[in-house]
């Protein structure tokens, strides 16, 4: 449990410390599901009450990324996720569009960055009102027929080449659905080293969850394995072998040695810790981690001392939110997290 125990602390668990931007700067935090986010900062930082002002604000910005996530980062570190993340080949290029380009990947990447920056252009617009848009802008060949929405539209992978290209951030909601703006226009994106980005991107995965490899950095990015194996090999010169993958050497001393983690967290499916794919490091167990990790509907992880505890499920009812655990060992008393969750979500805490 090593592993696990020096990721806990990377990643702030051991003790809820950390400041909002602090947390986003490990580019693992994600706002899918829908609330996941709120989750994640509730378990690391006292400031997460402050999560939908800071975005509001534009501290904190919203961009989807290749693992057909949104991503939330500080503003300052938006140009340098975004550089790393570009596709260096047609391979790699392929993994990011998710097939939602027949035939030349470059033609539609150049054609998704052209129609959607045109169509965001000094306006935010939901949805449905960009995918509108885009059924002007783009060829037929990229707005494939979908039965579900029984209309021609854009695939998510379109619009995640455009927004590594800076052309698209989520800029909060109108109603129930999500709305867009272009990044560029929405937090300054100011131009960064391409070699300099991608080391620094791989830094932040691997002083948040190493020890890894390429592949885990792949599996994690939603890139091509091929591309993960470029980044890695950016910071070579940087990295120990330790328990067989790779660790920044100087992160190995804490590796070695982890803080101790006290209390108790709540983490939600989509959760910074949950994110890695070499998942035997968290739950050990085949068959919990098949009920933990599902298709659709991930329940979340109790961890209590740094160890997962059990797994929970949250039901709202009227205006209280109740909790449901399937405790893994001996139970641990969540009443304190429970009510700290559910009050950021405007709710009471149903015991």
């Amino acid at each position: 449990m090593q592993v696990l125990a020096y990721r806990v602390a990377a990643q702030g668990l051991a003790a809820r410390d950390r400041a909002l931007a602090e947390v986003a700067a490990s580019f693992g935090v994600q706002d899918s599901p829908p609330g996941a986010a709120l989750t994640a900062m509730a378990a690391r930082s006292p400031e997460a009450g402050r999560l939908e002002a800071a975005l509001a604000s534009r501290e904190l910005v919203a961009v989807p990324n290749p693992r057909t996530a949104v991503a939330i980062l500080p503003a300052a570190d938006v140009a340098t996720y975004l550089t790393a993340l570009r596709p260096p080949d047609e391979r790699a290029l392929e993994t990011v569009l998710l097939r939602a380009a027949p035939g030349d990947f470059e033609a539609a990447r150049e054609h998704a960055v052209a129609a959607v920056g045109e169509a965001l252009d000094g306006r935010v617009l939901n949805r449905d009102a960009l995918h509108e848009e885009l059924r002007r802008r783009l060829p037929a060949e990229l707005l494939p027929w979908c039965p579900g929405c029984q209309s021609h539209h854009a695939r998510r992978g379109l619009l995640t080449v455009a927004a590594l290209a800076g052309r698209l951030c989520v800029a909060g909601r109108e109603g129930r659905q999500p709305a867009y703006a272009r990044a560029d226009q929405w937090t300054a994106l100011e131009p960064v080293e391409p070699r300099a980005a991608q080391e620094e991107f791989v830094r932040r995965f691997l002083h948040h969850l190493g020890p890894s490899d390429h592949r885990g950095l792949a599996a994690w990015a939603g890139i091509a394995a091929s591309h993960g194996e470029q980044l890695l090999a950016t910071v070579e010169d940087e990295l120990e072998r330790v328990d067989g993958g790779y660790l920044l050497a100087s992160d190995v001393p804490a590796f070695e040695n982890p803080p101790e983690a006290r209390g108790v967290r709540l983490l939600g499916p989509g959760d910074p810790l949950l994110v890695a794919r070499d998942r035997e490091h968290v739950i050990l167990d085949e068959a919990v981690r098949k009920r933990l990790w599902r298709p659709v509907g991930s329940p979340g992880l109790v961890l209590a001392g740094g160890r997962p505890a059990g797994i929970w499920r949250a039901r709202k009812q009227g205006r209280r939110l109740a909790f449901d655990v399937e405790w893994l060992g001996d139970p641990a008393d969540v009443s304190e997290e429970a009510e700290r969750l559910a009050a950021l979500r405007g709710l009471s805490y149903d015991a």
